[in-house]
């Protein structure tokens, strides 16, 4: 299976054997490198206990009516069967052990290091340049969120499914014929039923019919991007109705942030400069973590600073038109970020190391065919090239090593994320409590709780955690005071109700009967069945006929 447009000889059989021991390298290598997470256990307050072990529908592994479930539901705020399928499949074989489901994870990673590899070597017949581009791709710290992430299995399959839909569409390039279409379409739709963010690929393909492809070179001008891109109009419509799909999800389960919480100006502004950061970590991977909190007042000089290195380097790459590589990378990267680069934004993160994932492989495209390309015009070797590179496959390693351990549990997550971003954070703090008081250390929690309350006061979060762990202690007067700053300050039904509830209990506990009976009514007012509203009514009638 070749792509097509490049007029490549045959491959010699040492050559092929030389391709398949470069494969087997490349196995091998991410095999090795993530061995250690085979150790981790789950993130258990970081999306893989809705993901995994909390959802009643995957842990009861593959039914009919598990199966029904994973095409028509919205959980999570997303659409996206196929993920829910493969989780569910790792715990009808494995059970709800984290080892073999890592695993599942390693291999995925494996598989596209390989065909980004063949996909390559075919396209441009360039192995060595091919290999090195899949060895950044295996080796590269971003990465590291993808795969040790149990929960990411969606962008795992999602980019395996991209990949497989790029060899498909080099075959029907090749050899035409609507069964290779069909094909096309398939295996297209797969990769958006795992995660929605491959509805860019279609414009992908555009990019990749002038480079390596070169298919623009065989039609006349006025009908180059006409042919090409009515070619892809089924392509088009299924991004469209997943992009559809996408925004219904993520209404349903309230993850949007609305406009009046962060207007189109700061979007855009976070957006540039997010765009920087992300080329920024790619080159120099330092400070990677788990979350980055969203800035609601980024500094205008660096959006203006990020905007302007955005214009030069597209103009740039437009420019060297004697190095289509150069601007197929590029844009490759620029558009497969489109969809999380926070115009639409889903959550409190600013940007995400697993966004990455496909994205980054563009730029290492364009580094990889530049340097190559620029070796003959000066005084270097390729020898001193290839020493260059080994060097710098050597740091990424290391640099992935010693990442690895910040992702064996919800503790070390957070904490690592912490030092990574340096300066104080309302998120992390609560991020980090909720980790320890997970793991049985509640007066770390408090700590942390109460510093994130010093950081915003006005979130009912810190607030209910403080609450919550002072009941605990009996310390209920402190804590009916932390559940009425909570109620003042959440606008969330279920967090309002939670809080009534339990601030009703630490009223009872306190002998205040008329305050526990006003937050009783005013949680059934909420959810006139909430049963444990009903039975705390049940119990401060009956401490009033007692007092008859």
């Amino acid at each position: 299976m070749q792509l097509s447009g490049l007029g490549q000889r045959p491959t010699t059989n040492d050559q092929r054997l030389l391709q398949l021991l470069l494969g087997a390298l490349l196995l091998l290598i991410p095999l090795l490198l993530y061995r250690p997470v085979l150790q981790h256990g789950f993130l258990s307050l970081w999306d893989d206990d809705a993901y995994v072990i909390d959802n009643p529908h995957v842990r009861t592994g593959l039914t009919l009516a598990n199966m029904r479930w994973a095409f028509t539901s919205f959980e999570q705020s997303n659409w996206h069967p196929v993920t829910w399928l493969s989780h569910t499949l790792d715990c009808q074989l494995f059970g709800l052990h984290p080892a073999p489901q890592h695993g599942v994870n390693v291999l995925l990673h494996a598989a596209n290091v390989l065909l980004l590899f063949w996909i390559l070597q075919k396209a441009t017949g360039a192995m060595w340049r091919s290999l090195f581009v899949a060895l950044l791709f295996a080796i590269h710290p971003l990465n590291v969120e993808t795969v040790a992430w149990i929960a990411q299995r969606k962008s795992l399959l999602s980019a395996f499914f991209s990949l497989l839909t790029v060899a498909a569409y080099g075959w029907y390039v090749r050899r035409g014929g609507w069964n290779r279409y069909l094909l096309l379409v398939f295996v297209f739709a797969l990769s958006l039923m795992a995660k929605p963010m491959a509805v860019s690929l279609p414009l992908l393909l555009l990019l990749f019919d002038y480079w390596p492809l070169r298919r623009f070179e065989g039609l006349a001008a006025p009908r180059r991007w006409t042919k090409l891109t009515l070619e892809k109009l089924p392509l088009f419509a299924m991004s469209a109705a997943s992009s559809v799909l996408t925004e219904v999800a993520q209404g349903a389960g309230g993850s949007v942030m609305s406009l009046s919480l962060l207007p189109v100006s700061t979007r855009i502004e976070n957006a540039v400069i997010s765009y920087v950061a992300y080329v920024g970590k790619i080159v120099w991977p330092a400070k990677l973590a788990t979350y980055y909190p969203l800035r609601f007042s980024p500094p205008v000089g660096d959006a203006i600073a990020s905007a302007a290195i955005l214009i030069a380097v597209s103009a740039l790459a437009l420019h060297l038109r004697r190095s289509p590589y150069i601007a197929v990378g590029w844009f490759l990267f620029v558009i497969s970020m489109l969809p999380v680069i926070g115009i639409v934004q889903v959550g409190f993160q600013g940007m995400a190391d697993r966004y990455t994932y496909i994205s980054a492989i563009g730029l290492m495209i364009a580094l990889v065919w530049g340097l190559a390309d620029a070796v003959p015009m000066v005084p270097v070797t390729r020898a001193s090239l290839s020493v260059v590179g080994l060097c710098i496959a050597i740091a990424l390693s290391v640099t992935t090593s010693r990442y690895l351990p910040a992702w064996q549990n919800s503790v070390t997550l957070f904490a690592h994320a912490r030092a990574a971003w340096g300066q104080p954070d309302m998120w992390l703090e609560q991020l980090y409590g909720n980790a320890l008081f997970s793991a049985g250390r509640i007066d770390e929690a408090l700590e942390h709780y109460q510093a994130s309350c010093a950081i915003q006061p006005r979130t009912e979060y810190c607030h209910y955690n403080i609450a919550h762990i002072f009941s605990g202690r009996g310390q209920f007067q402190d804590a009916i005071r932390e559940y009425d700053l909570a109620l003042r300050y959440t606008a969330n039904r279920d967090m309002a109700l939670l809080c009534l509830i339990e601030e009703a209990e630490a009223q009872l506990q306190v002998g205040d009967n008329m305050g526990a009976e006003s937050s009783v009514a005013k949680a059934l007012t909420i959810d006139p069945s909430n049963p444990a509203a009903l039975w705390l009514r049940g119990q401060i009638i009956h401490r009033k006929g007692g007092a008859h």
